[in-house]
C-alpha cells in the first residue's frame, strides 16, 4: 500500500517537472509571461465546477500562485495566502491557485487537510504554467487591475516580516499598495 502511494507520488512529481521543463508554446505573443505585459490569460477548470477567466478578473489586483499538493514549501504557504484571501474578500482581488496536474479530489483533500478555502484551478496539461515560465514550484505572480504583469517570483516564498523582500507580509504589502492605487 504505502510502496504503491509512494510510487504515485514520485510518478506524479516526475510528470509535473517534465511538465515544467516544455517550452511554452508561441501563438503571436509573448511565449513566457513578462513584467511589464499583458499577464498570459488563464482559462482552467475550477475545482468543484466552473471555469476560470483572468480576462473578466480585469479590474482586479490578482494574485496568481502555481503549486501541487506533493510541493513542500507549496504547504508552508498556503495558510499565509489563505489569511490573505480572507482579509481581502471584499475588495477587488482574487487569488487563483492553480494546481498543476491533478485531479480535483486530491485538490480538495489537500484543501479540507489544511483548512484552505481558495479558488483552485487545475492546469490539466501544463499550458499556463508554461506560459507563465513556471520552473520551479511554488512560483507567484502578481497581475495589477490593468492585467499588467507586476511581479514574479519563481520559488518559494521568504521568510521575514513585510521589511524582507517576497516574504508574506511582504507580498501582502504589494498586493494592498496596488489596490490602494486602484
Amino acid at each position: 500500500m504505502l510502496g504503491g502511494l509512494a510510487a504515485l507520488v514520485v510518478a506524479v512529481a516526475v510528470g509535473g517537472w517534465y511538465v515544467l521543463q516544455q517550452p511554452a508554446a508561441t501563438t503571436g505573443s509573448p511565449a513566457i509571461a513578462q513584467l511589464g505585459a499583458p499577464a498570459p490569460q488563464i482559462t482552467l477548470p475550477v475545482v468543484g465546477g466552473g471555469t476560470s477567466n483572468l480576462a473578466a478578473d480585469r479590474g482586479k489586483v490578482v494574485l496568481v500562485n502555481f503549486w501541487a499538493t506533493w510541493c513542500e514549501p507549496c504547504k508552508s504557504e498556503m495558510p499565509g495566502l489563505q489569511q490573505l484571501a480572507t482579509e481581502l474578500h471584499d475588495q477587488p482581488f482574487r487569488l487563483y491557485s492553480v494546481d498543476l496536474q491533478e485531479d480535483a479530489a486530491a485538490i480538495q483533500a489537500f484543501q479540507q487537510q489544511y483548512g484552505l478555502d481558495l479558488y483552485a484551478v487545475i492546469d490539466e496539461d501544463g499550458s499556463a504554467t508554461r506560459a507563465y515560465g513556471v520552473r520551479a514550484l511554488p512560483s507567484t505572480f502578481l497581475i495589477d487591475q490593468n492585467g499588467v504583469l507586476h511581479l514574479q517570483r519563481l520559488g518559494p516564498l521568504a521568510s521575514g516580516g513585510s521589511e524582507t523582500m517576497w516574504s508574506e507580509p511582504w507580498l501582502a504589502d504589494q498586493v494592498r499598495g496596488l489596490l490602494a492605487t486602484g
